[in-house]
């Protein structure tokens, strides 16, 4: 017959062993990459549209697996993939380092939006001193970090009138419609986003602005199943664009 203390012990054994089972279960999930929270870190404004065709079901595929996405970082998308802020950084523009992989998950166009009533709107394509009087709106991003300006306008030593900042796509987009300026955004996204505004795309330069997106890692990731399976599953033809 078990004294009072004992019967405290036996009660006490029978709630934690359970909770230490479940523990070492969890434990042996995560080491096996079955559980945890996939960082995703964006350094592409307009990429949010992809991102949620991928992460919705990417979520069914792991039910174990949250997602968290960051945009601002301490030391810029590469320092916070050293620094473990994130696990996954989206980014049009790799930088390649020692201990970091990059995978392009796919191609786009970098256009001109215009609206219905910009003159620029019939041309088969615009050269950069067409842009010298326009308002140009972009994402709050330094413009050495711009393919409008690293690709297209700075090479010509052009500028445009004036630049806006603008942090949402929609309110961006509304703008444009409305003749307040002109943005230069992936071909498949102004598509896209023509069936709710009046948004015509112009391409830029003859031969045009081609890009890649691209998903970096830490190599000594390369294990962890749920990461290396977002990054496959985002370069698959599932994940519409």
């Amino acid at each position: 017959m078990l004294t009072q203390a004992g019967e405290w012990l036996l009660s006490l054994a029978n709630r934690l062993l359970p909770q230490f089972e479940l523990a070492e279960n969890r434990l042996e999930q995560f080491a096996n990459g079955e559980r945890g929270t996939l960082r995703i870190g964006m350094e592409c404004h307009p990429c949010y549209q992809w991102l949620l065709k991928v992460v919705s079901p990417y979520l069914d595929r792991w039910p174990k697996v949250d997602v968290d996405v960051r945009q601002k970082f301490q030391f810029g998308g590469i320092g916070a993939l050293f620094s473990n802020e994130v696990d996954i950084l989206v980014t049009p523009d790799p930088l390649y380092k020692p201990g970091l992989t990059f995978t392009p998950v796919f191609d786009y166009e970098l256009v001109l939006a215009v609206g219905p009533e910009h003159p620029l709107r019939e041309e088969k394509f615009v050269l950069p001193k067409q842009l010298a009087d326009e308002t140009l709106i972009t994402y709050p991003v330094p413009s050495e970090r711009l393919d409008i300006y690293t690709q297209f306008l700075q090479p010509a030593g052009i500028g445009p009138r004036q630049q806006k900042q603008i942090e949402t796509t929609d309110i961006m987009l509304v703008m444009v419609t409305h003749g307040r300026g002109v943005a230069a955004l992936p071909r498949w996204l102004v598509e896209e986003y023509a069936t709710r505004f009046e948004l015509y795309p112009v391409k830029l330069g003859k031969k045009g602005i081609a890009k890649q997106i691209f998903l970096g890692r830490r190599e000594t990731d390369e294990e962890i199943q749920y990461l290396r399976d977002f990054i496959e599953f985002a370069a698959s033809p599932h994940s519409d664009r």
